[in-house]
């Protein structure tokens, strides 16, 4: 193997062959594996300097920094997780267009002026590292907030509690947690989610959770463990599933519990026991649903359990269970599903179930059930996505989020059956994105299927095949690409001459259950196929050229960039892996495979494994194969994907590419996933990745 012109640091190589199942591979970096390993932290750490020097160099990345910038002021403030109590107390994060993170702050009620409740500035200031805030929880009366704070990227956090009646934090912090709480009906303590182990490239990280009591002003490291697979052992718990349970109301009798098999299926298994045997001694958890019955998140409203489900339905259906008679196995149906459409969210409110119905999952719409009878709500607007929130069966309180492409998100209350605008953030105007239009399309796959397209670009462009053009994809575990208005994410490419496109492939959740179930372990190829398809359409319409394409995609959509570049490094002049999964045979040998295994397989399976080769795009490369330009990314803090995922494929790809064009593997000592970023290094990454792009499609930024 030979080095190519561009003076990379060296990856130390000690090659490792197995046989899979008369299959012989010979990894020739599996020892970047070892995180801890001296001689490749050296190697990391290299590269991450070496990554930084050139993409802190790039001509025109500081304008790109500067409108984005610029963009990011036009709003004083955005608010964001919005909790809103039983009395209408207000309890929010706000990012002021000056600040760095979000802080907390309150109102007494909708109309009252802001109050600055807290900044993560003031936690541990001598630790000189950036906290960021990553969830709230008022108590049920408003009277303690549990605030969620962590750094570096790091998704474990840190709970403090703060007494609002005297405007202090208490001296107890929780540690080894998850941001998520269930606050007790008399808001004199709360349940959450303990993870013992929280070292990230520990094999025992989220092994063992367990479900925790913690009362306010006790000792938090003494632990009133309540659900757990040791309490629970008739409950058949595995080590890494996952504990959450939700309290609904305060004035609600049960409690759900739910256990996450994150190895075999994306649905929980629930369970229902009484409030009062919450807060005290260990729960009898009786069953409500098994995993067999597919349902998604629910709600409930007295001792009435509203779910959607894709059993039998993969376009969803809404269904309810009763708590407590003895046909609980027997649900009732309330909204059925259609051909074209998936159900994607509901709430229940005391004036109805609303719900929305989202084509090709682009174009959403609004229902309200009422009395059998679905009726449908018209929006201002056209909507890509729709959110929906509400305090519960007992109220009539709905909280409605629209946003789209090129529709700013917009907050509305639903009164006296007219939707009334109530944005908390403040509004701005983007002039430069008034000539811009949406196409969205369907582009016939390799086997005919119909796979949507998003296309973003300036109105009445020259259809000369000359356009940069990015586009991103996903393409896993039933998630979909959502429409969302982001004037730096997506609409400052076009802004800057360029399209932008989503591709809506299999293995995401656009159109429903079947549509994922087409991309996954067997079936996965069709998720770069796809997206190869849609590339091909670009061209075809002269939209752009393979000199003027680049792709970007993140985490498991690491599979989908890698494969697409790969399978097809003609098409592609640019391919941006963000945290992404590139060597999917190893997932499972890293922390946290849970996920992985359940929807890309396991290597101890004879057809799993060999459809994990397939979409391992590390052991897809050539030497001397002819590869577009390439920017990885890792967080060193990341717990979802081990950074030496990106980290073996950049060293094999600086070596094998042939093509004399850039591999840049940036390692951020600083970040993990992607979750709770700084302002600073969100405007970075995104520079980094917009002017790295830019640059080698030879279009300069202006």
């Amino acid at each position: 193997m030979k080095q190519t012109k561009y003076n990379y640091p060296v990856a130390p190589s000690k090659p490792v062959t197995e046989d899979y199942f008369g299959t012989k591979i010979t990894d020739h970096y599996r020892n970047l594996e070892n995180l801890e390993d001296p001689e490749v932290q050296k190697w990391f750490k290299a590269q991450g300097s070496y990554a930084e020097h050139i993409l802190e160099n790039i001509p025109g990345r500081d304008i790109l920094i500067q409108k984005m910038e610029d963009f990011y002021q036009r709003k004083a403030f955005i608010v964001f997780n919005i909790n809103i109590t039983r009395d209408e107390q207000y309890f929010f994060l706000k990012k002021q267009k000056e600040a760095e993170t979000a802080q907390v702050f309150y109102r007494k009620d909708e109309h009252s002026e802001d109050e600055l409740l807290y900044d993560p500035k003031d936690y541990k200031p001598a630790s000189q590292k950036s906290y960021v805030i990553s969830n709230i929880s008022p108590s049920w009366d408003g009277r303690y907030l549990a605030i969620a704070i962590t750094h570096s990227g790091l998704e474990i956090v840190e709970m403090i509690i703060l007494d609002m009646n005297t405007r202090k934090v208490l001296p107890q912090v929780i540690t080894h947690c998850y941001a998520n709480i269930t606050w007790f009906p008399n808001s004199n303590g709360f349940a959450y989610t303990h993870i013992p182990v929280i070292d990230i490239n520990s094999f025992a990280l989220y092994k063992d959770m367990k479900m925790v009591r913690y009362y306010i002003g006790e000792e938090p490291k003494k632990l009133d463990i309540f659900f757990s697979k040791d309490t629970h052992p008739q409950l058949e718990i595995a080590p890494f599933d996952l504990l959450h349970i939700v309290l609904f109301d305060p004035l609600d009798k049960y409690v759900v519990g739910y256990i996450y098999k994150t190895a075999s299926s994306k649905y929980p298994a629930r369970y229902y026991t009484t409030v009062a045997e919450l807060e005290h001694g260990i729960p009898d958890w009786k069953p409500l649903l098994t995993v067999e019955e597919q349902a998604g998140y629910g709600m409930l409203i007295n001792d009435t359990y509203v779910y959607p489900t894709v059993k039998n339905a993969p376009n969803g259906q809404i269904r309810s269970v009763t708590i407590g008679t003895a046909s609980l196995g027997a649900s009732t149906l309330l909204v059925d599903a259609e051909a074209d459409a998936i159900i994607d969210n509901f709430a229940v409110t005391s004036e109805g179930l609303y719900f929305t119905r989202v084509k090709n999952g682009v174009e959403s719409k609004l229902y309200i059930l009422q009395e059998g009878k679905e009726i449908n709500i018209p929006l201002p607007h056209p909507a890509g996505s729709i959110s929906l929130a509400s305090k519960g069966g007992r109220y009539a309180d709905i909280e409605i989020i629209t946003t789209g492409w090129l529709n700013p998100h917009t907050r509305y209350k639903y009164v006296n059956k007219q939707l009334v605008e109530a944005t908390f953030s403040s509004l701005a105007k983007y002039p430069e994105f008034d000539d811009f239009v949406v196409k969205e399309v369907l582009v016939k796959s390799h086997d005919g299927e119909e796979v949507p397209l998003s296309i973003i670009h300036k109105k009445g462009i020259e259809l000369n095949g000359q356009h940069p053009t990015l586009m991103h994809g996903y393409g896993s575990h039933n998630i979909s690409i959502k429409p969302r208005f982001s004037p730096i994410a997506s609409l400052l490419w076009v802004a800057q001459g360029g399209i932008y496109c989503a591709a809506h492939v299999r293995g995401g959740g656009e159109k429903g259950e079947a549509w994922f179930q087409a991309g996954r372990k067997t079936t996965k190829p069709n998720t770069w196929k796809d997206f190869i398809a849609c590339t091909e359409y670009l061209m075809n319409e002269k939209y752009t050229c393979p000199e003027k394409m680049a792709i970007t995609g993140g985490s498991s959509g690491g599979i989908l960039i890698g494969r697409a570049m790969t399978a097809r490094p003609d098409l592609y002049a640019v391919a941006i892996s963000k945290v992404g999964l590139m060597n999917e045979l190893r997932a499972e040998n890293k922390p946290n495979p849970g996920p992985c295994i359940r929807d890309h397989g396991i290597s101890t399976d004879p057809i799993e494994c060999e459809a994990l080769i397939e979409m391992d795009a590390y052991l897809q490369l050539k030497e001397g194969g002819k590869y577009p330009a390439t920017l990885l990314t890792a967080g060193m803090n990341d717990p979802r994907v081990a950074a030496w995922q990106p980290g073996k494929f950049a060293a094999k790809l600086q070596v094998y590419n042939a093509s004399n064009k850039p591999t840049i593997f940036w390692a951020d000592y600083e970040s993990g996933h992607g979750i709770g970023n700084t302002h600073s290094q969100g405007i970075k990454k995104l520079a980094n990745i917009y002017s790295f792009a830019f640059w080698q499609l030879n279009h300069p930024i202006t």
